[in-house]
């Protein structure tokens, strides 16, 4: 039995059917997903990923894997000096009080940088409020920060732009209809809804 169940597991994974499992082992429960750790050296070179750099309106609907929406995150917002638990962009005195959900096909998510993993904040598919696009981020600051709280935005837009050049997907942030959500999605009092980012594979040349 043991020798069966050897070869069963060694077919799954060596016959290439392995990877198409690994995302379900990362979904803890039905309100969390662990995220596959973020490259940290890997991607293109700067300059070639800001001359590849594009805003693009045309997705088509194919699900993103867990590591192109980990390595979008981690770019966004996530913490790349875990001793100081510091950033991937800078916030105004160090504020770090930027939000990020992310809306895929089973719901809407809060991403949590410190733990790397995904939180449900609303069950259900929600990506036909923005687009066709598998994957679309939501920007939340407190409206007390006013147009610093547009900056850090501005900040990790551009890094998740770049990290869209270098994976070749397409992407645009845009504000119409940012507030599509609004009165739905559980904000923590005094924060707003800045702006969204679209996200998945182009549909059509980039």
């Amino acid at each position: 039995m043991k020798n069966f169940l050897f070869v069963a597991l060694a077919f799954f994974f060596f016959s290439g059917l392995g990877p198409f499992l690994t995302p379900s082992l990362a979904q803890e429960d039905d309100k969390t997903i662990r995220l596959p750790l973020p490259d940290r050296a890997g991607g293109l070179p700067l300059n070639e990923a800001q001359n590849k750099r594009r805003s693009h309106r045309a997705f088509l609907s194919q699900d993103l894997t867990l590591e192109q929406i980990s390595q979008i995150l981690w770019a966004a917002f996530g913490v790349n000096r875990e001793a100081g638990k510091m950033r991937t962009i800078p916030t105004s005195h160090n504020r770090q009080n930027i939000l990020i959900f992310a809306i895929l096909k089973s719901g809407v998510w809060l991403y949590g940088a410190e733990q790397n993993l995904l939180s449900l904040q609303l069950a259900g598919d929600f990506t036909g409020e923005y687009s066709s696009a598998p994957l679309t981020l939501i920007y939340v600051t407190p409206v007390n920060d006013g147009a610093i709280g547009g900056l850090h935005v501005g900040l990790a837009a551009q890094n998740v732009g770049l990290t869209c050049a270098s994976l070749d997907l397409a992407n645009v942030i845009k504000t119409t209809k940012a507030d599509a959500l609004k009165g739905k999605l559980p904000l923590p009092s005094g924060y707003q809804i800045i702006a969204v980012h679209v996200i998945g594979r182009p549909d059509g040349p980039l």
